[in-house]
């Protein structure tokens, strides 16, 4: 006997199509003890079926032990397939499942009333093994040996549709009232269904997902082949490497940035100013980060090297003004320096224009549109 406890994935939301069909099943389970003659009427008759009974028929059991183990297999895997799906898209997906595992056992020559959550199931297991491969599963053995076990999913759930394949076409393994075809059906329902839905994408893909490990198996294997026939795959590098010349410039940026946030960690700004002076003339593009941007900026207009802190105001709006964060204050700034120092008018202007519209303070308004009007702008708000 091999029976699984539980499985090593944390559910991230509430699973409640998965209870919901559980209590179903059992609140059946006691209906059947109180009026045995409903599986008259609900069980699926293969020869003459009515539609209902491929629905019907999945909530009926032949006993405790039968209700008992479809629902402990539905309970450890359908919670995680319930949060994979969503409630609603897995309460559809459960009853598709065992509506073909019905159709399965039919194709297969059933012959006899069939009833039971098997097919249902093991649709769920199928939908796990392609979502789910790499989770582990906890089972316990009571076979020769007496324990419990942790062993991948992908390979215990494979384990029972080789089984169930192999008492369905092989006469010596079979035995038992037990409709393996629909074992099969459901499985291969639950397998075709999900690899195509996230095919598709109308799942969401993850790294262990079972198209994930058979992409990644798929690309060893190229690997190998290539490697076989005399690819070297680090060639390339080798070759770029030989070709590539070490770029003084871009140590000398590197020592310099380094060198700019150690003294702004050290409350020495005008040392960093003076730094960053250094590194704009190496590369007029660098930009510090948000802070440091600003407090250099700042540092460099109080210390009247208007050019320097043009350039660094001018970077900190073209690399963050998205945030919004202080940006019609720096525009104010940034339009007197060009208006008053540096007799840039029009993007004095330009500035000065864009933060009047934005200013909320009376005082910085009313200097936006006096410098404004010395450049000769038509009248703000």
């Amino acid at each position: 006997m091999i029976l699984p406890i539980r499985t090593d994935r944390p559910l991230c939301s509430s699973p409640y199509a998965n209870w919901a069909l559980i209590l179903i099943n059992l609140a059946m389970f006691i209906v059947q003890m109180k009026a045995p003659g409903i599986n008259d009427n609900l069980a699926l008759h293969p020869i003459d079926p009515n539609l209902y009974q491929f629905f019907t028929y999945q909530f009926l059991h032949a006993g405790p032990g039968h209700l008992v183990g479809n629902m402990l297999f539905l309970y450890i895997f359908g919670n995680n397939v319930n949060d994979k799906l969503g409630n609603a898209a897995y309460l559809a997906y459960y009853l598709a499942g065992g509506a073909f595992a019905g159709v399965s056992y039919m194709f297969f020559g059933g012959v006899g009333p069939l009833i039971g959550a098997s097919g249902s199931v093991s649709a769920v297991t199928g939908a796990f093994l392609v979502l789910l491969p790499c989770t582990k599963v906890t089972v316990f053995v009571l076979f020769f040996l007496i324990g419990m076990f942790e062993v991948n999913s992908l390979w215990f759930i494979l384990a029972f549709f080789l089984m169930d394949l192999g008492q369905q076409f092989l006469p010596m393994l079979g035995g038992g009232n037990v409709a393996y075809s629909a074992h099969i059906g459901g499985t291969v329902f639950g397998v075709a269904v999900c690899t195509a839905l996230l095919a598709t994408r109308l799942l969401p893909r993850d790294m262990y997902d079972f198209l994930a490990l058979v992409d990644r198996w798929n690309r060893r294997r190229v690997h190998r082949d290539l490697v076989h026939r005399g690819f070297d795959p680090f060639a390339v590098q080798k070759q770029t490497a030989a070709r590539q010349k070490p770029d003084p410039k871009l140590d000398q940026i590197q020592d310099l940035r380094a060198t700019i946030n150690e003294s702004i960690a050290n409350h020495r700004l005008s040392d960093a100013a003076a730094q960053y002076t250094q590194l704009l003339a190496i590369e007029p593009n660098q930009v510090m980060s948000r802070q440091t941007q600003l407090d250099l900026a700042n540092e460099l207009f109080t210390a009247a090297n208007h050019p320097a802190a043009a350039a660094a105001y001018e970077a900190y709006l073209r690399q963050y003004s998205r945030g919004g964060e202080r940006v019609e204050q720096i525009q104010l700034i940034l339009g007197i320096i060009y208006a008053r120092y540096l007799q840039k008018p029009d993007r004095a202007r330009e500035l000065l224009s864009a933060a009047a519209d934005r200013l909320t303070g009376e005082q910085e308004l009313s200097v936006a549109r006096e410098e404004l009007s010395k450049l000769g702008a038509p009248a703000m708000r």
